[in-house]
């Protein structure tokens, strides 16, 4: 008789756990990196998962944009096996990386920018 709602405890924490480890918990060996300078080997992309908006305001040079709203619904447009992604915070970066990896795609990298402090064109990349 006590059975059920200790199951049913259980099934809601484990639920809560799956939801929290898919946003806030890093993608193990994928590592932060500067935004590239040099074009990308053939094969590769540098895919930005910012809103239309912030994307458009700080352009990422080279960049695919897609929002990560979109990404589920577009990710058969990106045709690169190898992808570098452009975040604007760590739980989109943690997100787009997990579905990039469940549809096949190699994430070689991540950056997560945020604007500059001093220039409206500079960027600052978080590594933490």
């Amino acid at each position: 008789m006590m059975l059920w709602p200790a199951l049913l405890l259980g099934i809601v924490s484990l639920g809560f756990l799956i939801f929290f480890y898919q946003r806030w918990i890093p993608v193990f060996g994928v590592r932060c990196a500067p935004l590239p300078e040099q074009p990308l080997p053939e094969g590769s992309i540098i895919l930005d998962v910012r809103d239309y908006q912030e994307a458009d305001h700080l352009p990422v040079k080279n960049a695919h944009l897609l929002p990560y709203p979109y990404l589920k619904r577009h990710i058969q447009t990106i045709e690169a096996q190898q992808v570098f992604v452009v975040a604007p915070d760590k739980v989109s970066r943690n997100l787009s990386i997990r579905l990039l990896h469940k549809h096949g795609r190699s994430v070689s990298g991540f950056a997560v920018v945020t604007p500059g402090q001093t220039d409206s064109s500079a960027f600052s990349v978080d590594c933490s």
